[in-house]
């Protein structure tokens, strides 16, 4: 039995040990974009200091006050 929870209590660290790098491999990180027109392919949008983001692509703008792209 203890054998048994000895080896519950590994699986259960190395899966929350393991969480945040498989989170960093899905969810890919782009540059921030410039105020302005986007000269590169895809980058991030950012509203200021703030948390939120678009995904801007090549030939948008970038409006780092609300953090939107528009065509």
């Amino acid at each position: 039995m203890r054998k048994v929870s000895t080896l519950f209590a590994c699986a259960l660290m190395s899966c929350l040990l393991a969480g945040p790098a498989f989170s960093a491999i899905k969810f890919k990180r782009f540059p921030h974009c410039p105020e302005g027109l986007v000269a590169k392919r895809t980058c991030e949008c950012h509203a200021g200091a703030s948390g939120r983001y678009r995904f801007c692509h090549a030939g948008d703008y970038c409006d780092t006050a609300r953090g939107h792209c528009d065509k």
